[in-house]
This record gives structure tokens, C-alpha cells and sequence, in this order.
């Protein structure tokens, strides 16, 4: 009786220990395949673009380069974010990339805005607002759980 119990703690023990390596190589991230010098120069990189994306928004009118470079930062800002979630391969990185995509998205479609005055101005706003958070919704959707119809009898 002892020996089956030992046998039966042994096992369970090496169950476990497997259990516990395949559940702790599953939480740790995959290794970036980046490395911290690419990060660095695909920053700059990203830095080098949005000047140059003014620079070319120095030629248009007042209207056309309020744009221009508001859609260079945006440009930016999604680029840093993309960067940032293929060098850090986590959840978090992943939906902070999604996250400034809808953002970067939402800036220009504000821009587009500010020539506008009065009533047109005011829809153009409401409609870039309403813009942003069906998309909001779009990407939290997946990770909302699910409504069961309450039974109230």
C-alpha cells in the first residue's frame, strides 16, 4: 500500500512539473527578433520619415499644411507604436499599436475639421468623435465577454 501511494506521488509530481514548464513557456514572450541596436536605428528611422513628411508640407497652403503635418505625426506615432509591438511581441505591445492606429486615424480626421466653421465644423467633429469610438468598440470587441439574456422569472 505504501509502495502505490509513492508511486501514485511520484507521478502526479511529474505531472505537475510538466504542467508547470508548458504553462510558464507559454506566459514568457517569444525572444524579440530585434535586436536593441534595430530598435534604435528603426526609431530614427521613423524620426527621418516624419521630417521629411513636414518638410514637404512647407510648400502647401495654410489649410493643406495644418494637415499635411498633422498626418506626418500621426504617420509617426503609428510607426513608433508598430516598431515598438515587433520588438516587445506582447498583448499589450499588439493592442498599443491597434490603439495608435485609431488615435493616429482620429488626429487627421480632427484636422480635416478645423477649416470648417460653425455647424459644419461642429458635425465634422461629432462625426471623427463617433469615427473613433465605433472603432474603439470594433477592437475591444473580440475581448468582451459574452452576454447571456437575463432570466427574470
Amino acid at each position: 500500500m505504501t509502495r502505490a501511494i509513492l508511486v501514485a506521488l511520484g507521478t502526479g509530481a511529474i505531472i505537475t512539473g510538466a504542467a508547470a514548464i508548458g504553462i510558464g513557456a507559454a506566459l514568457t514572450p517569444p525572444p524579440s527578433s530585434m535586436s536593441p541596436d534595430e530598435y534604435r536605428s528603426a526609431t530614427l528611422h521613423a524620426e527621418w520619415l516624419r521630417s521629411i513628411a513636414e518638410s514637404r508640407c512647407d510648400d502647401l497652403d495654410d489649410a493643406g499644411a495644418g494637415i499635411c503635418r498633422v498626418r506626418a505625426a500621426a504617420d509617426r506615432i503609428v510607426r513608433l507604436a508598430q516598431i515598438e509591438a515587433d520588438y516587445r511581441h506582447t498583448e499589450q505591445a499588439a493592442r498599443a499599436a491597434q490603439r495608435a492606429r485609431i488615435d493616429a486615424r482620429y488626429l487627421v480626421d480632427r484636422a480635416r475639421c478645423d477649416p470648417l466653421t460653425g455647424f459644419r465644423r461642429d458635425q465634422c467633429l461629432i462625426e471623427a468623435h463617433a469615427a473613433k469610438g465605433r472603432a474603439l468598440l470594433e477592437v475591444n470587441a473580440p475581448y468582451a465577454a459574452p452576454r447571456t439574456p437575463r432570466d427574470d422569472t
